[in-house]
């Protein structure tokens, strides 16, 4: 049976915003706000100073991602800064028996929500009985609380601070799944009872009254939003920072978060965390804007939306000038573009024609790789196909290297093969004798994007594939992916590194939601989605889609980590084989900007989703030095 436990230390210290509440009564004291055993976090740099602002950016509307990564990266277990394990966090231990199958949780006893409330197993009991099980909630349960069959975990509570999950199977990958910051996977301890009872008609007897007060359709619809922490600032956290102005709500042009009275952790001299009292978040519409401000020095600490190839050579020479400097981000995405057709679209001649090889390969056999990466990536790469960067277990020459060389009569010949027939103006028609014009969305706040969709239509303009490059905002990408409308789409992150590769196998195989930017019937088919309620309608893959599902129901249920490397390595032959995505370069080592007294940031860090960075170097330990 495998142990995890975490070590402590006694509380201490505390910022002096919350000793002036102490002080005055508002406030317990530290030793009756932190539990019995803080996780102890080990600094980067010192001890750290309390006080001051971290102020970053976030671009539109839904851009919720660099809350995840800064501010809520609070699962029951965590990476290691180092992405070498996985360790007790919101757990102080959990126990593994032999086969993987039952895993038992102690929490932190003494610890509380945000609001001074105990956090206690019976929080965990209240997701599991009443959200988690409930068909109306949660139509189809998903990884990674299912059994092979995709029936549900089964769930004890032991008592108010120990309860255990148990598998009819083996569950090789459970603790690694609890690791990421996917939200199925944190969403045992996002939901405190004592609050969101009163949004549960099982618990209240005004919910019509509260679904309508709300604006919302239903029950659901209500406790969802009342659970989203970064939109409504009264729903307590256990993350080290809780919103004041929440993100979609009163300012629309800014965000602001507090530090957490009652956060469960302290440094190595027993100072309680986060070293930083306050969060700005600039709501911002232009990435330009973006670098404006960090030029100006108004950026404390930021990656996400600014920290882009093309805007190196400005921020490198402005670094004195903003008071800042770069730090160093190694890659984990299996290319710097994912380009992906859809290959469950609605209109069933497009559908035909994306999912036959020969397009795929032709319209990568037309792509100028090397020029784009000099161009827009200023050569900082390696052309390559979406793969497993070298140097992994997984490492697939096949899959990053095939059908990489600039061709265009091997292109033509392709093409030639699905789309024989042109136009007066020489552009390919439909096999329904209709004009091809391929719209290829891509986020409106990663304007290189639609730098490197340019050139590639200009290429591909050559061998009779008319392209349109589409911006737009994440939120209409979202509602267009979920009818099935999107024709192309370009995108990054997930699955080229470290543990992505098994955890995030989005690319590889119509696998989570991110599959559904190019396979969202057979993804909604491989999660088992209920027709009824979902707005993608399940549709069986091909005979190739199906043995890799097969292969990783195999993979997820093996305690051996040899076992899980060898069928991963398979999936990746299948993947190789079908080609079911094309890429353009591997990235090179990227960077982040933090100002220079902005510290206790490693000097490196991976770049992951599945990390997720920053999270794991433990923002809370960030401190801004006293001047």
């Amino acid at each position: 049976m495998a142990s995890f436990i975490c070590t402590m230390a006694a509380s201490a210290g505390e910022s002096p915003m919350l000793e002036a509440l102490v002080s005055s009564g508002d406030l317990p004291p530290l030793a009756e706000r932190i539990p019995a055993s803080p996780l102890v976090v080990t600094p980067v740099d010192r001890v750290g100073d309390y006080g001051g602002n971290w102020h970053s950016a976030l671009m539109g509307g839904s851009d919720d991602g660099w809350i995840l990564r800064t501010l809520s990266y609070e699962n029951l277990m965590r990476w290691s800064p180092d992405w070498t394990e996985v360790i007790p966090n919101i757990a102080e231990s959990v126990e593994v028996n032999d086969d993987a199958t039952e895993f038992t949780f102690k929490l932190r006893e003494g610890m509380r929500w945000s609001d001074g409330a105990p956090f206690t197993a019976d929080d965990i009991r209240f997701w599991y009985e009443d959200l988690f099980r409930n068909p109306q909630f949660t139509p189809s349960a998903q990884e990674p609380f299912i059994n092979t069959d995709g029936s549900p975990v089964a769930f004890e509570m032991i008592d108010e601070v120990t309860f255990k999950f148990t598998f009819a199977n083996p569950k090789g990958l459970f603790l690694q799944y609890l690791a990421t910051a996917r939200p199925l996977d944190n969403a045992a301890v996002r939901y405190p009872r004592h609050y969101l009872e009163q949004f549960h008609p099982d618990y209240s007897d005004d919910i019509d009254a509260e679904i309508s007060a709300a604006g919302q359709a239903d029950w659901v619809g209500l406790l969802t939003s009342k659970a989203n922490f970064w939109a409504n600032p009264d729903v307590p956290t256990i993350n080290p920072w809780v919103f004041t102005t929440g993100y979609g709500s009163g300012d629309a042009s800014r965000a602001n978060a507090e530090r957490n009275p009652y956060y469960w952790k302290v440094d190595t001299e027993g100072n309680q965390l986060p070293y930083i009292d306050t969060r700005t978040f600039d709501i911002l519409s232009d990435p330009q804007v973006l670098v404006t401000k960090t030029l100006a020095g108004e950026i404390d600490f930021q990656d996400r939306s600014l920290a882009t190839p093309a805007n190196r050579p400005v921020l490198f020479e402005g670094r004195e000038r903003g008071g800042y400097e770069f730090f160093e981000q190694t890659p984990a995405s299996p290319n710097y573009m994912i380009m992906m057709f859809n290959l469950n679209h609605r209109d069933p001649v497009l559908e035909e024609l994306f999912q036959n090889k020969d397009f795929r390969i032709g319209l990568s056999h037309g792509m100028d790789r090397q020029e784009i990466l000099d161009v827009v990536w200023i050569g900082q790469g390696e052309v390559a196909q979406t793969s497993v960067m070298p140097g992994s277990v997984y490492y697939n020459e096949q899959l990053a290297k095939q059908y990489t060389e600039y061709d265009v009569d091997l292109a033509n010949e392709y093409l030639d093969k699905v789309l024989p027939e042109r136009g007066g103006d020489g552009m390919r028609l439909r096999p329904d004798g209709q004009p091809l014009a391929i719209s290829f969305a891509y986020s409106a706040a990663v304007p290189i994007f639609g730098d490197a969709l340019e050139l590639v239509a200009a290429q591909w303009e050559k061998i009779g594939i008319r392209m349109v490059p589409t911006p737009l905002d994440r939120t209409l990408i979202q509602t267009r992916q979920d009818a099935g409308e999107l024709e192309g789409v370009a995108w990054e992150r997930g699955g080229g590194a470290g543990q992505e590769v098994v955890l995030d196998p989005r690319w590889w195989f119509p696998s989570n939601n991110d599959s559904y930017y190019w396979a969202p019937a057979w993804t909604a088919w491989f999660l088992d989605v209920n027709p009824e309620t979902a707005q993608v309608q399940p549709e069986e893959p091909p005979e190739a889609a199906r043995r890799q599902m097969e292969l990783y129901g195999e993979l997820q249920a093996s305690p051996d980590p040899e076992e899980q490397v060898r069928l991963m390595n398979e999936i990746l032959d299948i993947a190789a084989e079908e080609f079911w995505t094309m890429g353009v370069a591997w990235q090179a080592n990227g960077y982040g900007v933090k100002k220079t007294n902005f510290l206790n940031v490693p000097a490196s860090m991976p770049a992951s989703w599945i990390y997720p960075t920053p999270a794991p170097t433990n923002p809370e330990q960030y401190f801004i030095e006293a001047q």
